[in-house]
């Protein structure tokens, strides 16, 4: 038993330690909270028809191996329109999960993929094994599960994009030029 003015004591002098426990508890509680709600966001996000979109494009074009069918049957063209494909991620990265690296990273995806296409006969036997839906849609989920190598590969794709649509940039104006030589000559 302890007598009161001991107590008393050892509250003023900071020995007591029921505050700090107190604080402890409450962060405790906050801490649990938090990841609560970013579980119920997590999961409001994988339910929404836009995710369920991306998995139904990413099973088509990388699994089925349409994206490399597409453009091997329809160059420049089948590339464009798969292309078009990717935009349920980028919109999902910008407006659902509000990550302008998260967006930036899958840019670079479907431009790299876009520009692998472009080669004839080349590029298409490297779609087969460029899967972007997939590197896109493991990104995403990825991002959105706090996963840290995810996250680090989103900064680096990210850093990568300039570059790249600089030389897809060149890459057009060359075809530009080419194919203005061509019809200038013809």
């Amino acid at each position: 038993m302890e007598s009161s003015r001991r107590r008393d004591t050892r509250q003023q002098c900071g020995l007591d330690d029921s505050k700090e426990r107190e604080e402890i508890a409450k962060a405790v509680a906050e801490e649990e909270k938090r990841r609560k709600k970013k579980e119920e966001k997590r999961m409001e996000l994988l339910e929404t028809p836009t995710f369920q979109a991306m998995t139904t494009i990413k099973r088509i074009m990388d699994d089925f191996m349409l994206d490399p069918i597409v453009g091997f049957f329809l160059p420049a063209v089948g590339d464009i329109l798969s292309a078009l494909c990717a935009l349920p991620f980028i919109y999902f990265s910008l407006f659902k999960v509000k990550s302008v690296k998260l967006t930036l990273a899958c840019i670079f995806n479907t431009v790299a993929d876009l520009c692998l296409g472009l080669v004839p006969v080349i590029g298409d036997l490297l779609d087969l094994f460029h899967r972007s839906y997939k590197k896109n849609l493991d990104m995403i989920v990825g991002y959105v599960n706090d996963d840290e190598r995810a996250i680090k590969d989103t900064r680096i794709r990210s850093l990568w994009i300039i570059p790249l649509l600089l030389a897809f940039g060149i890459l057009l104006y060359i075809v530009y030029l080419v194919i203005c030589n061509i019809i200038y000559y013809w």
